[in-house]
């Protein structure tokens, strides 16, 4: 099967080079809606809709391939099948389900993973994507809770609601009921296409090709190195000719047919018979001759007819070709004519924005000119800037006048721009003309087109009756052959007969002249002796004779008779067959005329449908010319805009130097003693710092070239032999002197390092300190802000209970005095009143200030808490790199100290056996790739340097920044659970080659430090999900589990019933032990980093 070449690549590489837009998203899913429609149309569903399926024509538009997995739906519109098809990423649950069972869907599965598609196009990754198979078919059978959209990327609500509606139950799916919904929903809605029309219009991308066999949007494919398959012959015999050994064909046999018999019965009755009449043979032969004549001029006359017939079909199948040119040319027309629209569409915009840009040009340059002047009347302030100024002012000035030169120039420019826009609205309004006039011969060649179809249609019609008349002449031709050759069989074996009969006659003849004789003379003999009785006896028998003859004459004659009506109704049949095809070669000679008349008016249409096809070429090349010369003003009208664009960008660029060279130098004279001040203090901390490092390095550079010299002389004095063993023992001597003077330098350096790492854990403890007041003052905040709650509620109850006695009412009648008294107490109580509503509103005033100052407080000491955590978290991997160097140079020591004890004895066993189990403990460091981040096929793998040593995992960016103590990430190992190697379903996006070259670790949150900063970049682990936020989590007795796809065991100090040590049942881990538990996969880049 040859399919059509997509060279537009498929929409994997397309989102792979593009931000895919929401717009383009719109086009290229309404194009995969319609593609799948036409699949459910025809019967069929895809089950395998994925990007990679989808590819591009030349033209940029979707179609969607391999229909490997299609299964034709039943008569209820649903398919039955018991295994799940498709990829994983993109399968919907229903047809996950139907693994292992008889699973029952429609054409509903598709939609859901049209829904995968776009949420892919929008987000960037699938909306169940997980490392393992596992995780994205249980995330999938819980999409409910599973599916999440980001909050960085902005979607329009009608996109999200289309996700939601196909990533859903397939009972509730968008797109179960029909595709009409689909095709309604609002997320289609827009100005530039319909459903109707989405394949004229222009896609988003449409790719740049080289030729037809272009091929750079598909990725190179790797050739595979696998020799070539090659299927021997068997050397055993088959036999399969064996069946069929001793048949021959006997197609041809006569006897086998009926009219065979026939004709052995006819020469039987012949041969019986006796003699035949020639007459009635003679006029038969005369009968069959014309007959054959008749055919013959039949046969010649259905010749001449299937040549007539023949080249009517090829002037029918140029007509059609011409047709189809011409349609052909017509789209290209149209075509062509809407991109010139386009073109000068998008070249009134550029036009637009270029003079909307030369006014904000001018109003800028106005702006700028008043800001000049007004910077120049700053600037005589002072008598040092004054002359600094005036030269800038006399260079501000040159520059104005190129300035007035260049928008003088511009301004010529802009009135030659109008004039080439009035000139590209004159070429508009004709290319507006030209196109009704094409629209209207686009008419009338559809009319003709119609016309010409009818007309084929017809020309159809009659040609199907012309074929059916002419298989009707064959039949006849056909019977009528094998009637004469019946004929002339008969004609042969009744000449046969003819010439046996006469030779028969003839010796019959001779028999009786010889019996003649003989009877003469046995008459002669024996007539004297007995006349009387011979004479009677011959009239006896010669009456017997005559009586038979004439019996056997009157047998003959009736057979003849018989055969004579059977030639003569022989006879008329043929004639009424004769009269029959004389009438139909009348019909056909007819019949050729209509068609030799329809050919002649077919070829007139045909030079008219040329003179037309001439005319639109003539028309279309006047439109290229005027194309050409619209595109070279276009491109002129761009260089100017260019020139334009730039011209603006010096002016702003020019306009905003000055603006900054001023205010620099209002604030530089401030701020310069400022800054020299602390520049010299920095140079000064820099400058130490630049001694201390580079004496570092010297006094390394030389006890490590002192250790390659000593090397090279142990070695030099090893390979001199035992023969010189008393003369080196006084060399070796003075070696081992040196070599214990350098351990002592060794020593002192690690006891240089040892008070490094004291400093650096006082800064530890001091830090922790800090904490601890930071803590200490956070108690503080919340004692007091207890107490001022307590203050507050005993504030107001005082109020509520002076509002309880001013709303009390005096019940009791005693007199003018007492109301005197209660009017007096009533007066003191609201002056008691104010005076305590006064002080509350001090005391909240005062609470407030409080509140506020206690709360920015609390926040400096956050931010000074992040930042002694993140010093503290530096410190702490500078200490674990220094324990790793210090590390190493134990080690080197170590084994110094084991060859000095190999030189001093060779012989001692445990010397060797001390350095063997010292290099048993030297550390592990190599490369390692790891994975960009969690999507591998899509980002990649990236290289670290790790060192193993015996207490950390250490992963460095490079070996810089391993030498300068700078590592990304640290793991613990007491921390590390467990490290195992991956298998395909681990890691699904991994290519197949690297998986023996992947392992993964599983360690404790606690046991991780990364660098500040960097927490994103390094090692990115799989983080176990929050049991409120993702599924997969189970909770059992104050632990959450999360299934991983292997075994393991671990323990737990919080359930005590089963022995302390809980085998986690599908590979769980427990949360409590780990705050934050990650698996990180990485690939093993070399082979020196396993032990």
């Amino acid at each position: 099967m040859v399919m059509d070449y997509m060279p537009g690549g498929d929409l994997v590489n397309l989102m792979s080079n593009y931000e895919v837009p929401e717009k383009w998203a719109r086009f290229y899913c309404a194009e995969v809606v319609l593609a799948l429609d036409a699949i459910h149309l025809m019967g069929f569903v895809h089950r395998d809709v994925k990007p990679d399926n989808m590819l591009l024509d030349k033209h940029g538009h979707l179609k969607l391939a391999d229909f490997g997995t299609c299964m034709r739906m039943d008569v209820d519109g649903l398919v039955r099948s018991d295994t799940a098809v498709g990829t994983p990423d993109y399968i919907s649950p229903e047809v996950l389900q139907s693994q292992g069972g008889e699973g029952v869907y429609g054409r509903e599965c598709d939609w859901w993973s049209v829904g995968v598609f776009l949420y892919e196009m929008l987000f960037g990754d699938t909306p169940f994507f997980a490392d393992s198979l596992v995780g994205t078919y249980s995330k999938i059978m819980d999409h409910r809770n599973s599916l999440y959209f980001p909050q960085n990327v902005e979607i329009s609500h009608s996109a999200k609601n289309l996700i939601c509606g196909f990533l859903t139950d397939r009972s509730k799916r968008l797109g179960r009921n029909g595709v009409d919904e689909i095709k309604c929903h609002p997320f289609f809605k827009n100005d530039q296409w319909t459903f109707d029309n989405l394949r004229e219009c222009v896609p988003p991308v449409v790719p740049e090709l080289s030729g037809d066999d272009d091929t750079s949007n598909f990725d190179d494919v790797d050739k595979e190195d696998g020799p070539e398959e090659n299927f021997p012959v068997p050397k055993a015999f088959s036999g399969n000719h064996l069946p069929f050994i001793g048949f021959t064909y006997s197609g041809d046999y006569q006897l086998m047919f009926s009219y065979g018999k026939e004709l052995v019965d006819g020469l039987e009755n012949h041969v019986n018979n006796g003699t035949t009449d020639d007459l009635k043979i003679s006029q038969l032969e005369n009968l069959l001759d014309r007959e054959r004549r008749q055919i013959e001029t039949m046969e010649s006359r259905q010749k001449v007819l299937n040549m007539q017939l023949e080249a009517m079909t090829c002037r029918e199948a140029e007509l059609r070709e011409e047709v189809g040119r011409a349609d052909k040319e017509l789209t290209l027309l149209r075509h062509n004519y809407k991109e010139a629209q386009r073109r000068v569409e998008h070249e009134t915009e550029t036009r637009r924005k270029a003079e909307s840009l030369l006014v904000e040009v001018k109003k800028k340059f106005d702006e700028e000119q008043t800001r000049r002047a007004r910077d120049v009347s700053n600037s005589q302030q002072t008598s040092e800037r004054v002359t600094t100024l005036e030269k800038q002012l006399k260079e501000m000035q040159c520059k104005l006048e190129r300035e007035t030169e260049t928008v003088t120039r511009l301004r010529k420019q802009a009135t030659e721009i109008t004039v080439a826009r009035q000139a590209a609205e004159q070429m508009a309004s004709e290319l507006q003309v030209a196109r009704a006039q094409l629209q209207a011969q686009r008419d009338n060649l559809q009319q003709e087109v119609a016309t010409l179809q009818g007309q084929l249609s017809k020309e159809r019609s009659s040609r199907s009756q012309a074929s059916l008349l002419t298989a009707e002449l064959e039949t006849r031709l056909s019977a009528l052959h094998l009637e004469l050759e019946r004929s002339r069989e008969k004609e042969e074996k009744a000449t046969l007969d003819n010439r046996q009969l006469n030779e028969r006659i003839s010796a019959l003849e001779k028999e009786a002249a010889s019996l003649t004789l003989e009877l003469k003379a046995a008459q002669a003999r024996y007539n004297q002796e007995v006349v009387a009785h011979q004479e009677t006896e011959r009239s006896r028998i010669l009456s017997k004779e005559e009586a038979n003859l004439e019996v056997v004459k009157e047998g003959e004659h009736r057979q003849e008779v018989e055969k004579v009506k059977v030639l003569q109704g022989q006879v008329e049949q043929e004639q009424q067959k004769r009269n029959v095809l004389q009438t139909d070669l009348g019909q056909q000679t007819s019949e050729a005329g209509r068609l030799r008349a329809r050919e002649q008016q077919l070829v007139g249409e045909v030079a008219q449908l040329r003179e037309a096809k001439r005319q639109i070429e003539e028309e279309l090349h006047h439109l290229k010319t005027q194309r050409n010369v619209d595109q070279l003003q276009t491109k002129e009208l761009q260089e100017q805009l260019e020139a334009e664009a730039y011209f603006s960008t010096l002016y702003k660029t020019q306009t905003q130097e000055l603006r900054e060279e001023l205010d620099e130098k209002v604030r530089l004279q401030q701020e310069l003693e400022e800054e020299r001040s602390s520049l010299v203090h920095q140079l000064q901390l820099s400058l130490a710092r630049g001694d201390s490092e580079a004496l570092a390095r010297s006094i390394a550079e030389e006890t490590v070239a002192d250790l390659e010299k000593e090397r090279t002389m142990k070695e030099l004095e090893y390979k001199d032999g035992v023969a010189k063993h008393h003369q080196e023992l006084s060399s070796k001597e003075q070696i081992i002197n040196r070599l214990k003077e350098n351990e002592s330098e060794f020593k002192k350096s690690v006891d240089q390092t040892l008070k490094e790492k004291e400093d650096l854990s006082k800064r530890l403890k001091d830090s922790q300190e800090q904490l601890g007041k930071a803590q200490f003052n956070a108690e503080e905040i919340d004692k007091l802000g207890s107490k001022l709650k307590t203050e507050q509620l005993l504030k107001q109850q005082a109020v509520n209970k002076l509002a309880e006695i001013m709303n009390r009412k005096d019940l009791s009648s005693s007199g003018k005095n007492k109301n005197k008294a209660s009017a007096a107490d009533l007066r003191k109580k609201e002056k008691d009143c104010r005076r305590l509503q006064q002080e509350l509103t001090q005391e909240r005033e005062k609470y407030g200030q409080l509140a506020a100052k206690w709360q920015k407080d609390l926040q400096d000491l956050q931010a000074q808490l992040v930042e002694e955590n993140q010093a503290k978290l530096r410190l702490q991997m500078e200490l674990d790199s220094k324990d790793s160097e210090i590390e190493t140079l134990q080690m080197k020591i170590a084994s110094l100290n084991s060859e000095t004890a190999s030189v001093s004895s060779i012989e001692n066993d445990d010397a060797e056996d001390s350095v063997l189990s010292e290099h048993g403990t030297m550390r592990l460091e190599g490369w390692l790739n790891v994975p960009n981040k969690q999507n591998i096929k899509r980002h990649g793998w990236k290289k670290q340097y790790v060192v193993v040593s015996s207490k950390k995992i250490i992963f460095y960016n490079s070996e810089n920044d391993k030498m300068n103590a700078d590592p990304v990430l640290i793991l613990d190992l007491n921390k590390v659970f467990h490290v195992r190697s991956v298998t395909q379903g681990d890691v699904i996006r991994a290519n197949a080659k690297d998986i023996p070259r992947i392992f993964q670790l599983l360690y404790a949150g606690e046991g991780e430090a990364r660098r500040p900063g960097d927490e994103g970049n390094t090692l990115p682990g799989v983080d176990l999900p929050q049991l409120t936020d993702k599924p997969g989590t189970q909770s059992l007795k104050g632990h959450e589990f999360v299934s991983i796809s292997y075994h393991m065991p671990t323990t737990c100090e919080r359930i005590h019933e089963v022995d302390s040590e809980a085998i986690l049942i599908g590979a769980a881990t427990i949360r409590d032990i780990a705050s934050k538990c990650q698996y990180g996969q990485v690939i093993l880049e070399d082979a020196s980093i396993v032990d």
